[in-house]
């Protein structure tokens, strides 16, 4: 084990070439703890994943214990990352009825559409996020789970 950082997998699961896991790490050295996700390359990692994540965080300097948080995104950021980190697909696809539906139900306007436009500006998101493509008035991608730290606790929260 790496003598900075205890890691503990929570889950992990593959798309196309890539494995992500799903862990806490804690900074020995400091009272961090992050709840992240990261994207490896599957070959090769077999049942080795602690040891790929160890290098990882070696490699990154504990790079996942500076992400921005969960908690102070905006709710409709919010929603479309829990919504990637839930979908089997590691995808969010929101229709023009469904940003209607969202509005009614959840009472988005159309004000956070530009509170997720800054963010998007803000936390470098353009190739996890799209908007107003014609078809889609939003589309989360997959890789968007391994930008933030989700450190909203383990309580009732969705498991990725």
């Amino acid at each position: 084990m790496h003598d900075d950082y205890d890691i503990h997998i929570l889950n992990s699961w593959e798309d196309n070439d890539e494995m992500y896991v799903d862990y806490m790490v804690k900074d020995r050295n400091n009272p961090q703890v992050a709840h992240v996700c990261t994207a490896l390359e599957k070959n090769g990692i077999g049942s080795e994943i602690e040891k790929y994540i160890q290098e990882h965080l070696k490699k990154n300097n504990g790079l996942e214990l500076t992400l921005p948080k969960v908690s102070e995104l905006s709710p409709l950021l919010t929603y479309i990352f829990d919504f990637v980190c839930e979908s089997e697909a590691n995808m969010c696809h929101i229709d023009y009825n469904d940003w209607e539906e969202l509005k009614l139900e959840d009472d988005f306007v159309e004000k956070d559409i530009e509170i997720l436009k800054e963010e998007i500006r803000k936390y470098n998101l353009n190739d996890y996020i799209t908007l107003d493509d014609g078809e889609y008035m939003i589309c989360g991608y997959g890789g968007l789970q391994c930008c933030f730290n989700d450190d909203r606790g383990r309580d009732g929260e969705h498991e990725r």
